[in-house]
């Protein structure tokens, strides 16, 4: 062709050298690469290898047995329970730290541990209940030589819940006669008081501060009785001042019946 290349045998132009799209004479041809984690069969080249699956670690067997937690056990069920507390809360720590086995055996022995605590909380409370009934309705039989017959003791060994017979206002008594509440007499001692500060001066003054304490503590202790209405006051009290130093001030609340009835029984509370 005039005036422009011939290209022998009409071939097509191969390119220069570094043309886009075509290598450079002795270069090899760039590898075909694969999407990541493929095998690229055209050009037997491997593509990027897939990353294994991720699998959780497993947890370390167990180290054995707390030895604690087995001693709270073996404390909570025979009752040791100063002991088993403290051990199964230790265990508890002790197992989580170390992982041992035994968590079981901790909580078993502090729930053995309350369980013999609360057995004891209910065990005192009635026992409390039950000392205080008694002290509030005690018989005093045991305290007469025989079970009906009367016995004579100083009006300083009278005690609450005492019977007594023969006991006269405006008198100076120094003995009194007991016997069993379920025989006919005259007073039963309520309750006694201790009359603060010292010796008033006079057995009048002495006599008043006892009637006060015993009115009050009668009526908390009697209010409610359905022979309250009937009932009368009468005190056994310290008249001298040698009597008050040996009795520390100390004064008996009886009751009687206001009609001179006998009582036949315990007073209702």
């Amino acid at each position: 062709m005039i005036g422009g290349l011939v290209y022998p045998n009409d071939q097509q132009p191969q390119g220069y050298p570094g043309q886009p799209g075509q290598p450079d004479p002795g270069q090899q041809p760039y590898p075909h690469y694969a999407q990541s984690g493929q095998w690229d069969y055209q050009q037997g080249q491997p593509g990027y290898a897939p990353m294994p699956p991720a699998y959780p670690m497993a947890p370390p067997p167990p180290q054995g047995t707390n030895g604690l937690a087995v001693a709270s056990l073996i404390f909570g069920v025979i009752g040791g329970c100063l002991l088993s507390i403290p051990f199964g809360i230790i265990a508890l720590t002790q197992i989580k730290q170390r992982n041992q086995n035994g968590r079981g055996l901790a909580i078993a022995g502090l729930i053995a541990s309350g369980v013999w605590a609360l057995v004891a909380v209910l065990v005192f409370a009635v026992g409390v209940a039950t000392d205080s009934k008694n002290s509030a309705s005690q018989d005093n039989s045991t305290r007469t030589g025989q079970p009906d017959a009367p016995t004579s003791i100083s009006v300083d060994d009278v005690k609450t819940g005492d019977c007594l017979q023969t006991v006269q206002e405006g008198t100076h008594i120094r003995r009194v006669t007991i016997l069993p509440c379920d025989s006919p007499h005259d007073a039963e001692v309520i309750t006694q008081v201790h009359l603060a500060g010292s010796w008033p001066g006079s057995a009048d003054a002495s006599s008043q501060k006892a009637n006060d304490s015993c009115e009050q503590q009668l009526q908390t202790m009697l209010g409610n009785s359905s022979m309250y209405d009937q009932l009368q006051l009468f005190i056994l009290y310290p008249a001298t001042q040698t009597q008050w130093n040996k009795s520390g001030g100390r004064a008996a609340c009886l009751v009687q019946d206001g009609s001179g009835k006998k009582l036949t029984g315990k007073v209702p509370r």
